[in-house]
């Protein structure tokens, strides 16, 4: 037992361990340090394996038993709006948002004067996008909106509808909830939607995670009447899927923005926002699993060593044998990881695990080439116990 016990825990292991952070952390900084990789870098910072995990969940998605969208297509005529609108309205849905800026008063003038009376007519749980501009970094906070040309005359429910916050069109997984507009505070279009139902306790400048983890009904503006049941008790939002100019990156792929905003309240709504631990949580699971692995990897080496069959030979020197392990082991911590995803709505940074075990190979062959390398001409502790002469 005490040598089994001296074995695990090894001085090797640790090192080997120790040597897969440091080769990881190295390739971080030259990648970030150096100019003509910031392409890389920006790539490698957009990249997250929540991605991956919520295509998972979405695959195995319920629709949405409280929110339906109601798509106005490439329907932009103010007149026939109002009357969807009104439509809607006579339904009594629990809360309507309506992801469209009506700027500036155009098109025909009783068209306007249509809109301008169903917006005045519709109730407090409505909700109107609008837009926040101009971003004061230093006095963080936006310092104008664009709303429709009639919700300050009416005072109406606004919430920003940016998807954003740094404007360069990232992938979408996280919403914004609360944002500072001219000394104020002003909620997003979902979280504002939200409150209309629930009461919501938010902090300025914070994000949740989008869940993804559902589908919506899609209604056509012009076939409410056939679908009356999915408006009525349900929140309903409006807006357009067939804008090109709306469409997002986002976990799941390419969606319209109105769905990004229907995902946004599902998650509000149902507390189901995804959990990050600290990123010192993730480095110490990746360190004991990089050492088990590492362990494992050693006791299947040396149990290939000792047997003198053909086959045992060739998945010794082939490395197929390790490869073969790697394999197994990476599928069952991307199994567990994506395990914490779907069930427990957490994430552990997935990526950062996966690219440090990915590095503990290559770890163990450089310290292996340099005990060998050292102990031709030094007589060290750490090189004359070296697993590598056991």
């Amino acid at each position: 037992m005490k040598n089994k016990l001296k074995y695990i825990f090894h001085i090797d292991h640790l090192m080997i361990t120790l040597l897969a952070f440091a080769l990881v952390g190295l390739s971080y900084l030259v990648v970030i340090n150096l100019p003509f990789l910031d392409p890389l870098a920006k790539a490698i910072g957009n990249v997250s394996m929540t991605d991956f995990f919520s295509k998972l969940a979405h695959n195995d998605a319920d629709v949405s038993q409280d929110v339906t969208i109601v798509d106005i297509k490439d329907e932009y005529n103010r007149g026939n709006l109002a009357r969807t609108l009104a439509q809607i309205n006579s339904l009594k849905p629990w809360a309507t948002g309506v992801d469209i800026v009506f700027a500036n008063m155009k098109g025909e003038p009783e068209d306007n004067l249509v809109l301008f009376e169903t917006a005045m007519n519709m109730g407090k749980n409505t909700v109107w996008g609008t837009k926040l501009l101009d971003y004061d970094d230093a006095k963080g906070e936006f310092a104008s909106k664009r709303s429709s040309f009639f919700a300050d005359t009416l005072g109406l429910r606004e919430g920003f509808t940016n998807l954003d916050d740094n404007f360069e069109r990232n992938t979408i997984r996280q919403m914004l909830t609360l944002e500072s507009y001219d000394g104020k505070s002003m909620k997003s279009f979902p979280a504002e939607i939200a409150a209309t139902l629930d009461s919501l306790s938010l902090k300025p400048h914070t994000k949740l995670t989008i869940n993804f983890a559902t589908e919506f009904n899609v209604v056509p503006y012009d076939s409410i009447s056939k679908y009356k049941n999915l408006i009525s008790d349900h929140i309903v939002l409006v807006g357009s899927t067939t804008d090109q100019s709306d469409l997002w990156n986002s976990s799941i792929g390419t969606i319209p923005g109105v769905v990004l905003q229907a995902y946004s309240v599902e998650t509000i709504r149902n507390h189901r926002d995804i959990t990050y631990p600290s990123t010192w949580v993730s480095l110490l699971i990746a360190f004991v699993l990089c050492y088990i692995f590492e362990l494992i990897i050693d006791v299947g080496v040396r149990w290939l060593k000792r047997r003198k069959d053909t086959f045992s030979v060739f998945l010794d020197e082939s490395y197929l044998g390790r490869r073969v392990v790697t394999i197994i082991f990476f599928a069952l911590v991307a199994w567990a990881l994506a395990e914490a995803f779907a069930v427990k709505s957490i994430y552990l940074n997935a990526v950062l695990i996966l690219v440090l075990l990915g590095f503990v190979l290559e770890a163990r062959n450089y310290y292996f080439s340099a005990i060998k390398a050292l102990v031709q001409k030094h007589d060290w502790w750490i090189l004359k116990n070296s697993l590598i002469n056991q």
